[in-house]
């Protein structure tokens, strides 16, 4: 089977949203833990949260973030990073099968964002 795509800039049917541009933050490898939170890192704010890392996002001009994002999300119970940090569970996460210890929840990324 043989196909031909042509297209003309001039035929534009509308604008896309840039906000489909977006990225996400997904606890995989160091992406959060050692990544965006290091609250060990002379690098990091007073909450934990790198510095150079988010002026670095911010310079990528990326219009969205998600967190959480990937396939971490899919076993992700919003509920276990409220509270105070030293009472949040420390949980058996499943995608990539490490321990989720909870240290960074939505609450915490919006302070990030």
């Amino acid at each position: 089977m043989k196909a031909t795509l042509r297209l003309n800039r001039r035929d534009t049917v509308g604008e896309v949203d840039k906000r489909l541009f977006g990225s996400f933050i997904e606890h995989l490898g160091r992406a959060v833990y050692g990544g965006i939170y290091d609250p060990g890192s002379p690098l990091s704010d007073e909450e934990g949260f790198r510095k150079d890392v988010i002026e670095l996002v911010r310079q990528l001009d990326v219009p969205i973030v998600r967190y959480p994002g990937g396939n971490f999300v899919s076993g992700y119970n919003w509920e276990d990073g409220t509270g105070p940090k030293e009472k949040r569970p420390r949980k058996l996460e499943l995608a990539w099968r490490t321990v989720e210890t909870n240290q960074v929840g939505i609450d915490d990324f919006q302070s990030w964002a």
